[in-house]
């Protein structure tokens, strides 16, 4: 299959809203101690900080098939302190093409072209399962945050 990827604005992210839900479905399903919280996050609410974004600290970057549409995507901000790759998913029937690899790659390339010296990827607790492809791409576990369940 063919696949093109292009970069899309803010005001697109909408395009990308059903594969961040299959991606939101994917940590409520994995989650041990958060699954209310992402029983109720929502789409909306997680774009209200990309959508206060200015278009020159945010990359959000598209997998396009031609006949089934957009397959996978990469939101990688620029933030104060330090780069980072926000969110990725890709259509599980096309996880074993490369196309991951190739939006982290992208991501990494725009993040170390704008001066960012430090570059972070957050996991969602229970998804630890994506070690080993953020691993193979160069990010390594350093810090564990815990958050306190109340």
């Amino acid at each position: 299959m063919d696949f093109t990827t292009k970069d899309i604005g803010i005001d697109q992210l909408d395009l990308i809203k059903p594969l961040w839900e299959k991606l939101n479905q994917l940590h409520l399903q994995d989650s041990k101690y958060f699954k209310e919280h992402f029983r109720t996050f929502t789409f909306e609410k997680r774009c209200e900080k990309f959508r206060r974004m200015e278009g020159r600290s945010i990359k959000i970057e598209v997998v396009v098939n031609e006949i089934l549409g957009i397959i996978g995507y990469c939101i990688t901000t620029i933030g104060q302190e330090a780069g980072e790759v926000e969110s990725l998913f890709v259509e599980e029937e096309f996880r074993k093409d490369g196309l991951g690899n190739m939006l982290v790659g992208s991501a990494i390339q725009w993040l170390k072209g704008n001066n960012c010296n430090k570059i972070l990827v957050g996991i969602a607790e229970g998804h630890e399962e994506v070690f080993g492809f953020y691993m193979k791409n160069g990010f390594y576990p350093r810090l564990t945050y815990l958050e306190l369940k109340e």
